[in-house]
C-alpha cells in the first residue's frame, strides 16, 4: 500500500468501505453457522444461571460452565459500555451491572475452586495485588476432579 494514497480522501473512503464490506460478509457467515448455538449458550450459561443459582456457593461447576459464564458476562459488559459511550446519561448502568454480577461471579468462582477440591477461601487470593488475579485464572483453568470430592459429585 502506498502511503501517498492516504492523502486522497476518496481513496481512503473506498479502502474503508471495502474493509467494512469484508467484515460484514464474515459476520454473516458466523451468524449463519452459530446463531442458534450462541443464543442457546447465552440462555443456558448466563440467563439460567442468574435465574436459578444467583447466590449459590456450594457444590461444583465445570471449567466449561465457568468460562462460558465469564465470556457472556464480558460480552454483556462490552455491550453496556458501548451503550454508555453513545448515551452518557446512562453511565450508572455500568456500575449497576457490575454490582449485579459481582455476587454470582464470586459464587461461580468458589464453586469452580470446589471442582478442583480447593476451599472457597482460595478466592481471596485475588486480593493479592498483581499476582492474585493471575493465580486465580490458573486455578480456574485446572481440570476438575474426575470423581466425587469433598464438595460433591463429579460435574458433567
Amino acid at each position: 500500500m502506498n502511503f501517498n494514497d492516504l492523502k486522497d480522501v476518496n481513496k481512503v473512503k473506498s479502502i474503508a468501505l471495502g474493509i467494512l464490506d469484508d467484515f460484514k460478509k464474515e459476520m454473516d457467515k458466523i451468524k449463519d453457522v452459530n446463531k442458534e448455538s450462541f443464543v442457546a449458550g447465552f440462555n443456558n450459561c448466563f440467563v439460567e444461571y442468574l435465574k436459578n443459582e444467583y447466590v449459590k456457593f456450594d457444590g461444583r461447576v465445570s471449567r466449561c460452565q465457568y468460562w462460558m459464564f465469564a465470556l457472556y458476562s464480558i460480552l454483556v459488559g462490552i455491550a453496556i459500555s458501548v451503550v454508555v459511550s453513545v448515551l452518557p446519561f446512562l453511565s450508572s448502568l455500568s456500575l449497576l451491572y457490575f454490582l449485579a454480577i459481582l455476587v454470582p461471579s464470586v459464587g461461580l468462582g468458589v464453586r469452580r475452586l470446589h471442582d478442583i477440591n480447593f476451599s472457597g477461601w482460595w478466592f481471596l487470593v485475588s486480593l493479592i495485588p498483581y499476582v492474585g488475579g493471575i493465580a486465580l485464572i490458573f486455578l480456574f483453568a485446572i481440570a476438575g476432579d474426575n470423581k466425587a470430592n469433598d464438595y460433591g459429585a463429579k460435574v458433567k
